[in-house]
């Protein structure tokens, strides 16, 4: 096995899939409250994001959820599946740190490198040894969980996580007016009977100045006209400074 070199994650951190795109939460019904699980749609989902605590020991974090305060601890449950091979799950659950490796709620964990220039990286946890792993099942809510049962790679890939930066995401307000640098709101004007946007009024309460902002799934904005509905796209022809619709 090649060398495992440790990977310095952000301070807060979303986690995407290795085989589809969604995003790390945590199971919020009555049913597996707590349990992580790859259920985020929208990569800047208050319930995607993680803080890393860093831990006395190099290379060894505490991970906390910060939607309800609640750190990683690997858990026992064999009633999920009915199967001792898959009786260990990691859920958001714990109330306080903790950092003795004897004991089985010991909340430490370590990221491993996979490739650096893409973010990807497996996550072990310490006191067991075991690499987390999504654990895709046909159990409602337990059907895309988190697992720490094995000490040996996953061989379809499912234990290698991505690590986004939540920093680094911009979440704008859904309504916007923008400002150029002439003093001028931005709005829509009719420019040879074509839709056009140029900052061109000083009237912020010019209905054709709103816009609405669309994240979507990877955390690419859209914006359109609260006005005529129409979304912002790169014109086909070099109009300088307008913008044209679709």
């Amino acid at each position: 096995m090649a060398a495992a070199f440790t990977l310095d994650l952000p301070r807060f951190m979303v986690l995407s899939s290795n085989d589809r795109n969604d995003y790390m939460g945590y199971s919020r019904g009555k049913e597996g409250h707590g349990y992580l699980a790859f259920v985020e749609t929208q990569v800047v989902s208050p319930y995607a994001k993680f803080e890393v605590e860093r831990a006395d020991e190099d290379g060894l974090v505490h991970i906390r959820s910060c939607q309800n305060n609640k750190y990683w601890v690997r858990t026992k449950n064999v009633s999920i599946t009915g199967n001792t091979a898959e009786q260990y799950w990691i859920t958001s659950t714990a109330k306080k740190p903790e950092n003795d490796q004897s004991k089985e709620s010991c909340t430490l964990f370590k990221p491993i490198t996979v490739d650096a220039a893409t973010n990807t990286f497996r996550i072990m946890h310490v006191q067991s040894g075991c690499y987390l792993c999504l654990w895709p099942l046909d159990k409602g809510v337990f059907s895309r969980c988190v697992l720490a049962n094995y000490k040996v790679f996953d061989d379809q890939k499912l234990d290698i996580f991505k690590t986004i930066d939540w920093n680094s995401l911009v979440i704008l307000p859904k309504y916007l007016a923008f400002k150029g640098d002439n003093g001028q709101y931005l709005c829509l004007r009719q420019i040879e009977r074509h839709p056009y946007l140029q900052f061109s009024t000083d009237d912020i309460g010019d209905p054709t100045v709103a816009f609405e902002n669309f994240t979507t799934q990877d955390g690419t904005l859209r914006i359109k006209s609260s006005y005529n509905n129409q979304i912002w796209a790169r014109p086909e022809l070099d109009l300088g400074r307008f913008l044209r619709w679709r």
